[in-house]
């Protein structure tokens, strides 16, 4: 019962941290579920925690904020310590580890409970080439829709080296154009927040009930990979191996976009872990039979040998190409139509005019604030 218990709970922590789920089998509240991950790409680097609540008989993944979370080196003793943004752990924009060294991850959660990883080094990347998009109008079934939707299948060519066992995981991250920056609801955005409003002084936030603030310049909206992909070379002799799937890219907008392909080279040990996870995400279904082990990843807590935690820290080189793709000719709907582009002059001639309780003026304007999931930088790749 306790493996079908931890099947379960991770199960709804891949799926996603806001997602309530129906729990099918005996509720277990408290475990820690940690998803952490150190590259040799920048901006690559993050860890998640959350812990299982159960609320209204419903078990729910709250993401844990306040922990005081490193990375260290093992070799140097060099730390890294990472910043809570957006529900999210992430070390500073220019970290980046290297091939050949050894790092492992300490975390303290704000009740004083400690989990740290074992050191993971990290091993040399293998190069990929040929990187190809293909549109696809039922690309894949969205659960929560009940239906298909269209997108882009990626595809590689894989140079696996020959008389060596390889083990491959596949991360993206796409760049679209971003509209709206920021909304707020019968709020107006001042100081990188949404705030309360006298609104007999701003009759046009009470009317509207909802104010959009556009990018005051380029800003970028970063999505991630949704799936896992994953590829062992051991029944294959080396050499070119050609069109690996590698990620489904879905339709949100219609706007082209720049997509950054990750190949990361993993230990055997870290391939069956995510070999695992991707059994349990792409069949569902397999809620009946009890998981290995090996779902409960590197993770640990020093003070309670007995406690599982779920989770895995991964340390692991990549290397990255991109692709830009081009999406103008697309009929099908777009899962996210509210930030489409139309025309410069719709974004700028039809610009909301506000006024602050304190009588100032300001426009529906806001900073392309940099964050994991949005940025100023003109992605590699990207043609205007």
């Amino acid at each position: 019962m306790v493996f079908k218990r931890l099947y379960l709970i991770f199960l709804l922590f891949f799926i996603g941290c806001i997602t309530p789920e129906e729990p099918k089998f005996e509720y277990k509240e408290g475990l820690i579920y940690i998803d952490a991950f150190a590259s040799t790409s920048t901006g690559a680097s993050y860890v998640n925690i959350s812990e299982s609540v159960l609320r209204n008989q419903i078990l729910i993944n709250v993401l844990i904020s306040g922990a005081t979370i490193f990375f260290t080196n093992t070799d140097s003793g060099q730390t890294v310590e990472l910043t809570e943004e957006n529900g999210q752990y992430v070390p500073p924009s220019d970290f980046a580890v290297a091939v050949g060294e050894t790092w492992d991850l300490k975390i303290e959660l704000p009740n004083g409970k400690k989990y740290y990883s074992q050191p993971e080094t990290i091993i040399k990347p293998v190069a990929f080439t040929n990187l190809k998009a293909t549109y696809n109008p039922e690309l894949t079934f969205k659960v929560e829709l009940n239906e298909y939707v269209p997108g882009h299948a990626l595809y590689v060519d894989l140079n696996d080296p020959l008389d060596e066992r390889n083990y491959y995981l596949w991360k993206f991250r796409t760049y679209e154009k971003l509209l709206i920056c920021e909304t707020c609801d019968e709020q107006i955005f001042r100081n990188g927040r949404c705030i309360e409003v006298n609104h007999d002084l701003n009759k046009d936030i009470a009317d509207t009930g909802e104010s959009d603030y556009y990018c005051d310049g380029d800003c970028w909206r970063i999505r991630y990979n949704e799936t896992i992909e994953l590829f062992s070379d051991e029944f294959v002799e080396g050499g070119i191996v050609q069109n690996l799937p590698v990620g489904d890219i879905q339709l949100y907008t219609t706007e082209n976009l720049v997509v950054e392909v990750q190949q990361l080279s993993l230990t055997e040990n870290t391939y069956d872990y995510y070999k695992v996870l991707k059994d349990i995400v792409d069949n569902n279904s397999g809620l009946n039979a009890p998981p290995p082990a090996a779902l409960v990843g590197n993770m640990y807590n020093p003070e309670d040998e007995e406690e599982y935690v779920l989770g895995r820290f991964t340390a692991a080189s990549s290397t990255t190409n991109s692709l830009y793709i081009t999406r103008e000719s697309i009929e099908e709907s777009p899962l996210d139509p509210f930030n489409e582009f139309t025309s410069e002059c719709e974004i700028f001639c039809g610009i909301q005019i506000c006024h602050s309780p304190e009588g100032c003026a300001f426009e529906s304007i806001v900073p392309c604030s940099e964050t994991r999931y949005r940025t100023a930088i003109k992605p590699e790749g990207w043609i205007d």
